[in-house]
């Protein structure tokens, strides 16, 4: 009688993955031998249920092979069993080296422990030379209005004694204040540009002229500018939705600008 086949699932390792045996009971001992198969992952139940269904489909028994499937499985048996069997050297060599990891961690500690020691002694003399005192309760303040009463000539001489002291604490090099000056825009000046920008045939709203203005006095200008010239006849002013827009009318003869006075 041939020696039957196994088939037992994901047992046999190849590179990052396990896959399928198939194949007789002296091939598993084979990759047993060469750790392609853990023992732990071998179920002996299953293999004695499909060798009892292979004989039971033969209908008869034939005692060599018996005996000898006997003895292999025998073997593997053995072998299971004293994989998940731990012996007590065994224990005791697991407890020495849990022992010794133990001590080992206990001993960093220790040693880290020891190092920061001297720290934590100059920081214990340190405090105990430091006093704190208790926090004071706050003084409840009562009506801190003005009660002082003065005549008119004491008031007149403090304000004379601050002036002195203004004008004594000048520094012509260091602290003199710079005032901004005022920035005064010509109508002219204006008008010129605004013909400048509408003889490029874009009609412009009076909103957009007045946006234009980066200074009031700008703005100021440009509404003069615009009246100015809506009275010499050169600009119209006319209403779309509500908008005014702003457009020459015609071409403006160039003394235009030399008959507005700033």
């Amino acid at each position: 009688m041939e020696n039957p086949t196994f088939y037992l699932e994901g047992i046999v390792k190849s590179r990052d993955e396990m896959q399928d045996f198939s194949g007789p009971l002296n091939l598993i001992l084979m990759l047993l031998s060469k750790n392609k198969i853990e023992i732990r992952d071998l179920k002996i139940s299953e293999i004695l249920s499909q060798y009892i269904d292979y004989i039971t489909k033969m209908q008869e028994m034939d005692l060599d092979v018996a005996s000898e499937f006997v003895q292999m499985a025998s073997y593997l048996v053995y072998i299971k069993t004293k994989t998940l069997l731990v012996t007590e050297e065994e224990i005791s060599e697991i407890e020495e080296l849990m022992t010794s990891l133990e001590q080992l961690k206990c001993k960093e500690a220790y040693t880290s422990i020891k190092a920061i020691t001297p720290e934590l002694s100059k920081a214990a003399e340190q405090g105990t030379m430091m006093f704190s005192k208790i926090p004071e309760p706050l003084i409840k303040t009562g009506d801190r209005s003005y009660r002082y009463s003065h005549e008119p000539q004491e008031l007149l001489m403090a304000l004379l004694s601050v002036i002195s002291r203004g004008e004594l604490s000048r520094d012509a090099g260091k602290n003199t204040l710079l005032v901004p000056k005022r920035i005064i825009f010509g109508v002219r000046e204006k008008c010129v540009q605004l013909i400048a920008l509408l003889q490029s045939g874009r009609v412009h709203s009076l909103q957009e002229l007045y946006e234009m203005s980066k200074s009031r006095t700008e703005l100021i200008a440009t509404f003069i500018s615009v009246l100015e010239l809506c009275s010499m006849g050169s600009l119209e002013i006319l209403e779309s939705d509500g908008e005014l827009t702003v457009s020459l009318c015609g071409s403006v003869p160039d003394e235009i600008p030399e008959l507005i006075s700033d």
